[in-house]
């Protein structure tokens, strides 16, 4: 079960804070054919968003669960059958009604989607008519449930989609009132990661989607606007060459421009110069970089570019992501670092020996 904070049993209930509320809940098997899925759930939120109706049928639910990422929905359904059943709970709250008792999933739509799916391929067997679920009780708050989805996702094992996840935070800051502050408390994610998420969410909402909203698959590139809202010199050097985020949403759309995401990163070096930034603007990015590798050879070397993936990565590690190696026994990360820091200095070393022999020649 994942660890939540100050779990506890009261006279046979289960106790637990949500959000800094005590709040019973029940540990249930529920009969699958008493939950109900959740439109609202963010994982769809672009297909619903993207929808001509206001509300979306259990068919169109499930079309988006299934569809978003066939491949990751397969391997989930496959482990969940060779373990013959779930590892965590799912949570969900009851319904109000009049006539049988129901439900509103609230954390784990996939999973109830996949036991349905098992269920009618499977009928005889009795493992998947219920579901362990976590109930939540009828007064649950909406603050509670923002707090079970980031819990769950973007604090746990399994995250969104980079740009569900942001449009979640970006909805969370903007239309909840959540503060920056409280969003880094409760992902494992930095202040300045959520700022540049949200950031980049408001800029490929408002700017890219309205004109390449009709893909879906155009939601993957939200890793371009990442790297374009990270880069301040980038933005520097293309407003010094009267350039803006509507060239650079063109670019997107343009695969000669940015074939993929991670070719962001080099944009600043190829503004950086005239000729690399002429060729890029008339021909492309691989004409562009053709000059650049003539250049500058350092900069298109795929072992420097590690480097500089290795560096921009210790620079965004997070408080939580340290504390996890510090506390864990017999570290694999911990011996990396070390392994890392040990040939860096050997290295530095070496350069050092050899440029004082040169200066004393």
């Amino acid at each position: 079960m994942k660890k939540w904070p100050q779990w506890r049993y009261l006279m046979g209930e289960l106790i637990i804070p949500i959000d800094g509320k005590e709040t019973k809940i029940e540990l249930r098997q529920i009969e699958i054919n008493k939950l109900e899925l959740d439109e609202l759930n963010p994982r769809i939120s672009f297909f619903r968003d993207n929808q001509v109706t206001d509300t979306l049928t259990e068919d169109q639910i499930i079309f988006a669960l299934t569809n978003k990422k066939p491949e990751a929905f397969r391997k989930l359904k496959d482990s969940i059958h060779n373990n013959k059943g779930i590892v965590y709970p799912i949570w969900i709250e009851p319904l109000i009604t009049e006539e049988v008792e129901k439900f509103r999933v609230i954390e784990g739509n996939t999973r109830v989607v996949i036991y349905r799916q098992l269920q009618m391929e499977e009928p005889y067997e009795n493992k998947w008519k219920t579901i362990l679920s976590n109930v939540l009780p009828h007064e649950v708050d909406e603050e509670q449930k923002n707090f079970i989805r980031l819990q769950s996702h973007l604090r746990g094992t399994t995250e969104w989609d980079a740009y569900e996840k942001a449009k979640y935070l970006y909805k969370l800051w903007q239309g909840d009132g959540w503060s920056i502050g409280r969003l880094e408390k409760q992902t494992k994610m930095t202040e300045k990661q959520i700022e540049e998420n949200i950031e980049a969410y408001q800029i490929m909402e408002e700017q890219y989607l309205p004109a390449h909203s009709d893909d879906p698959n155009e939601v993957s590139k939200f890793s371009y606007f990442v790297e374009y809202v990270k880069d301040k010199k980038l933005q520097k050097l293309m407003e010094k060459n009267s350039k803006g985020i509507k060239d650079f949403c063109d670019w997107i759309a343009d695969k000669e421009k940015i074939p993929i995401g991670r070719d962001v990163r080099r944009l600043r070096d190829i503004f950086d110069n005239q000729d690399t930034r002429d060729a890029f603007i008339d021909k492309g990015f691989n004409a562009a970089m053709q000059i650049l590798e003539f250049k500058k050879p350092h900069l298109v070397s795929s072992f420097y570019k590690d480097i500089e993936n290795v560096i921009d990565g210790l620079k965004e590690i997070n408080a939580q992501e340290l504390d996890e190696i510090i506390n864990e026994e017999n570290s694999e990360k911990e011996k990396m670092f070390r392994e890392l820091e040990k040939w860096s200095q050997t290295v530095v070393k070496i350069i050092e020996k050899e440029k004082n022999a040169i200066r004393k020649t």
